[in-house]
């Protein structure tokens, strides 16, 4: 699933920002274009997926260790250092390798599109750090999924408990949904106030960004969280395929039917109804409820005919999807660095395409190749075959120097027992699993 959600993220990254350079894609394309792309413009809020991924892989590993006694304090301590790792990496991410954005009205560069859009070098601004990205979001939702772990399946008798502990995620993933958007709105004058002050407060509004006001703020993209709990726990549980399968129906059905329930609401109480379901600054509880319901369709089918499927399928799936499990391993790393490439062929083809002078801003808005259908489809498939075959590189070298090799390296300071998160053999080479000396899973399914 990682690898999925990630394929997404570069493709929209490419079309929404390198091609259309952000918010102004809706007045630069053709209303039939967005009508075409209307599929894939409801998967560009999916961004919540990871956070999702993230919660099924904590509650499975996290249960299946406890199962075997391991000590709380090893089970536990790995989320917490993972997750404050991503936390502190956001800040890299925003001040170095982003695209440029608006922040405030003004447009706000990191260290490399600085050089690249423009020419020259320059170091970043403060504002950068106040444009979110994923990376806090899955941290703070991590440490929050450590602290449900621990309460849940921190003793035998608790962890029996399976339907009742799912009750009591799904209940509260809903009240948190409910609840945090009208937080994520009370934040953003707040943040505005401390920001516009004389004495501004700019270590409480970054924080209180994080908590809410952004597209992809704790508040209320923290809700996933709950519901990636439910599913590793299902899966982790033992019950038979079947119960699963028709659970996980039965809980992309629920999310339907609360997508439809959420929308009246929204007429009877709000003054502007369009304007809030569609707003992709905070996202509404329909938009939330609608990807939970087409994500748990999609794992539902990995479920069933990956994780339990026919040992000659699965070996089958894993040949023709190792390009798909390869991105699934260096997610965090290609989420980072994905701009890069993005912002420099880009301006290359804005050049060739669209007539625009190298290293310098879009003084009109548009040009040529924003419109050009041939064109991007050139770009986009481009940076595809580009990532493709660096990846496949990077496989030959164990992804070394990647986040995640850095991540691994760093915790492990903090831990006696050594990662499995790039061990390619368990996660990349399904065939090996059931051979004998295969060492455990460490928080990949093999579905991811």
């Amino acid at each position: 699933m990682r690898g999925i959600a990630i394929t997404g993220v570069l493709i929209s990254h490419n079309l929404i920002l390198d091609v259309w350079y952000g918010k102004q894609a809706f007045q630069i394309v053709p209303p039939w274009i967005i009508g075409l792309l209307f599929p894939l413009l409801i998967i560009f809020t999916w961004a919540g997926s990871f956070v999702l991924i993230s919660g099924i892989s904590t509650a499975y590993t996290a249960y299946q260790r406890f199962e075997k006694k391991v000590a709380a304090k090893k089970i536990i301590s790995p989320i917490l250092i993972n997750s404050a790792a991503l936390l502190l990496l956001d800040p890299v991410r925003t001040l170095i390798f982003s695209r440029p954005h608006l922040f405030r009205g003004e447009m706000t560069h990191s260290l490399f599109s600085k050089l690249i859009m423009t020419g020259q070098w320059g170091l970043p601004s403060p504002e950068r750090l106040y444009l979110i990205g994923a990376l806090p979001m899955i941290g703070l939702s991590g440490l929050l999924g450590a602290i449900l772990v621990l309460c849940l399946f921190k003793n035998d008798k608790q962890r029996q408990r399976t339907d009742r502990h799912l009750r009591g995620l799904f209940i509260a993933g809903f009240v948190f949904s409910l609840l945090t958007v009208p937080l994520s709105y009370a934040i953003e004058p707040l943040i505005e106030k401390m920001l516009s002050s004389p004495s501004p407060h700019y270590i409480a509004a970054y924080l209180l960004r994080i908590l809410g006001s952004a597209q992809l703020s704790f508040f209320p993209m923290g809700t996933y969280i709950f519901f990636g709990l439910a599913y590793g726990l299902l899966l982790a549980s033992g019950k038979e395929k079947e119960e699963i399968d028709k659970r996980l129906r039965r809980y992309a059905r629920i999310f339907f039917i609360a997508t439809l329930l959420s929308i009246p609401p929204v007429f009877i109480f709000t003054k502007q109804p369009i304007r809030f379901l569609a707003n992709i600054d905070i996202y509404s509880p329909t938009i939330i409820y609608f990807s939970l319901a087409c994500i748990t369709l999609i794992f539902k089918a990995l479920v069933r005919h990956v994780e339990f499927g026919e040992e000659g399928k699965r070996l089958c799936f894993a040949q023709r999807t190792r390009w798909l499990r390869r991105f699934g391993i260096l997610t965090l790393t290609l989420y980072i660095i994905d701009a890069l490439p993005g912002m420099f062929v880009g301006e290359w083809f804005h050049h060739l395409f669209g007539g625009k002078a190298l290293w310098t801003p879009l003084t009109e808005g548009r040009d040529a190749f924003m419109t050009n259908p041939f064109a991007i489809f050139t770009f986009v498939a481009l940076m595809f075959a580009f990532w493709f075959f660096m990846v496949s590189l990077w496989e030959k070298r164990n992804f070394s120097g990647s986040f995640e090799w850095l991540m691994v390296k760093i915790s492990g300071l903090f831990r006696k027992e050594s990662s499995h998160r790039l061990d390619l053999r368990n996660n990349l080479d399904l065939e090996q699993e059931n051979k004998p000396d295969a060492k455990p899973p460490s928080g990949n399914l093999p579905s991811g």
